[in-house]
Order: structure tokens, then C-alpha cells, then sequence
């Protein structure tokens, strides 16, 4: 066995620099924007400092700013950098970590921790092993990102020449019943408004219902979820599955299902979630009520078009569909692998 510090070098990041592009912006728990500068250079693995993300380790493919919430991980002299940054994940170091109050890691936490001594081409297996899996959700991510951005381009596109107008609830109708946590199976899907990225209209992931303790709503696959509280940060889209929802989303259930394409797309648009922030109500907790957004007119193209472009949205669904369960499927086996790798128990052979 050797140190850690052996075979990484820390550093701490430094304020979040003046706002700029070029460079991702990394903070205890990954990208927080982008700045103008860099601090860390390619293959550098950022790890939580401090807060509650102390010890959350990301992967920066290219040069970033790191923040100083985080620290910035460097493979030493010979050492792979996609190794470190699975030796850092494997090794659990949220539970490294000290103070109740405000966890904190240091670098002599850090550099002080004891690891196998693996030699350069035990290093370079794991690494690619492990690597191609994470190399095949990134690229499901994408396409996943390239299928929302035809969806938006392809609705504006029919937007900008529409004949006419429809309010959003001839459109969808919201689901309003609610369910008691008692009745909720521990083996359902939960979505909470942490599940739905930003401006990203494909509800790819979710929890288990095992630890809901309060009342939910029910969603079916193919409804919308749209995040009612601080709608501002734009959280819309398509459930794949069916489970309960938090009550700070509301689930809308498209009146025919060839418009749920539609339906979608204009209830993701800029448009629609500016106004709906317009509406909200509370001060430091603004929620939007569903007949205030009901009432809302969005561009109608017509029943053919419409037509058209709900089996374009539908098709694309499912591809997206398919690849976010072939993310799952690989992320599981990369965690099963991981911590077997790490401690020598399988032979790391690409």
C-alpha cells in the first residue's frame, strides 16, 4: 500500500473568476457556468471541499475553472488521469471528511489516505474499462441534448408561421389527485423537481419511493411534469415511466395524445416558462398556478401539422427513451465494477 499524495497532487480552486465563456466553471457538485480563464488543464478530477457535496468527484475532459468550494486532483508524474479519477470514486471520500456543521476535506485527508500501488498498465486497464462505459452515457447525454434542440428548433420553426393560437389547457389538462404517502409502493418512481434538469424536456432519471414521507400527485408515462416552484429555472418535461410526482410539479396529461408533442414543446419554450415566472406568486418561494398557465395562448399550427410534429416528437422519444435505460443499465455496471477493479479483485484486462 502507499498514500494517496504519492500518486496525487492537490490544490485548492479559487473564487469563481468574472463571467465569461470558453472555460466550464466547476463547483463542489460540477459545472455551476463558464468563465474566460482556466486553473485546472485537461484530465484534472475536481473534488468537493466543503457543504453538503464535501467529497463529490467530477471528471473535466477539458481545461476549467474550479472554484474554491472544490479541490482540483492532478495525476502525478506517470500516473493515468482517468485512473484518478476513478481511484478518487471508488475510495468514498464523503466519508473522509470532518466537522458536523460544515464538512470540510483537506489535504492532508487527502493525501494521506492509504490505496493499492498499481502499476502503469493496471492503471491504464481500469481506466478503459471504466472509461468506455462513462464514454457511452456521455454520448446517449448527447443525444439526448441534440434531440431537445431539434424539438425547440422544430417548433419555433412552426411556431413563427402558425395561423393561429390555442390556450395550453386545450391542450393538456393537469392531474390534481393527490396520493398519501402511506399509499405509495416502496418499489414506485418518484420525480422531484431535483430530477428535472434545466431546459431539458426528457425525464431520464428518478428515485425510489422508499423514503416519500409526504403526499404526491401520480403521473403516467407521457405526461408533462412542469416545476411550478420558481418556474424561473425552467424545469419541464416527459415522464418515460410512470410514479408520483412532488406536489411542486404539475403533472398535465395531454386531451389527445397525438398533440402531446405539442404540448411539450410549448410548455418548454422560453416563452411560456418567462410567462409563467411573470405569474408566480410568493416572494422567496414563487409558485405558478395551473389556471393562471392555463389560460396562456401558444401558437397553434394547425391539426395536420400539429399531427406531424407529435409523431417527430414521439419517435425521438424514443430513441432517447431507449438510450437513458442503456445509461442505467451501463452506469449500474460501472458501479459494480468499480470497487472490484480498484481493489485488484478482477483482472483490469481491456
Amino acid at each position: 500500500m502507499i498514500r494517496l499524495g504519492e500518486v496525487v497532487a492537490f490544490t485548492n480552486g479559487k473564487a469563481r473568476p468574472s463571467p465569461g465563456t470558453g472555460y466550464p466553471t466547476y463547483g463542489a457538485n460540477g459545472v455551476i457556468g463558464t468563465a474566460g480563464r482556466f486553473n485546472a488543464e485537461r484530465e484534472s478530477t475536481i473534488v468537493g471541499r466543503v457543504g453538503s457535496y464535501c467529497g463529490i468527484v467530477h471528471y473535466a475532459r477539458e481545461r476549467c475553472w474550479v472554484t474554491d468550494n472544490a479541490i482540483i486532483a492532478t495525476a502525478r508524474e506517470g500516473v493515468n488521469p482517468r485512473y484518478v479519477y476513478y481511484l478518487l470514486k471508488g475510495l468514498g471520500l464523503n466519508h473522509h471528511r470532518i466537522g458536523s456543521g460544515q464538512p470540510l476535506l483537506t489535504h492532508a485527508i487527502l493525501n494521506g489516505l492509504p490505496v493499492r500501488d498499481v502499476p502503469r498498465p493496471g492503471q491504464d486497464a481500469v481506466a478503459e474499462i471504466l472509461g468506455a462505459l462513462d464514454d457511452k452515457i456521455t454520448a446517449n447525454e448527447r443525444l439526448a441534448s441534440a434531440a431537445d434542440d431539434l424539438v425547440r428548433a422544430r417548433y419555433a420553426e412552426l411556431a413563427a408561421d402558425a395561423p393561429g393560437s390555442v390556450r395550453l389547457d386545450g391542450l393538456g389538462r393537469p392531474v390534481t389527485v393527490t396520493v398519501p404517502a402511506a399509499d405509495i409502493g416502496p418499489g414506485e418512481n418518484y420525480i422531484g423537481l431535483e430530477h428535472i434538469a434545466k431546459r431539458h424536456m426528457w425525464l431520464s432519471g428518478w428515485a425510489g419511493a422508499s423514503t416519500v414521507l409526504s403526499t404526491k400527485k401520480r403521473f403516467q408515462a407521457g405526461d408533462v411534469l412542469f416545476g411550478k416552484l420558481r418556474p424561473y429555472f425552467h424545469k419541464v418535461g416527459l415522464a418515460f415511466t410512470d410514479g408520483v410526482a412532488s406536489t411542486d410539479v404539475h403533472v398535465v396529461r395531454p386531451v389527445d395524445a397525438r398533440h402531446r408533442g405539442w404540448l411539450l414543446a410549448a410548455l418548454s419554450s422560453d416563452e411560456v416558462v418567462a410567462h409563467a415566472s411573470a405569474l408566480s406568486d410568493g416572494t422567496r418561494m414563487p409558485r405558478v398556478k395551473w389556471p393562471d398557465l392555463a389560460r396562456r395562448e401558444v401558437p397553434w399550427p394547425g391539426e395536420p401539422r400539429a399531427r406531424e410534429f407529435g409523431a417527430f416528437v414521439d419517435a425521438l422519444a424514443g430513441r432517447v427513451e431507449a438510450a437513458a435505460a442503456e445509461s442505467a443499465a451501463l452506469g449500474a455496471l460501472r458501479d459494480a465494477l468499480l470497487p472490484e477493479l480498484l481493489a485488484g479483485r478482477i483482472e483490469a484486462t481491456p
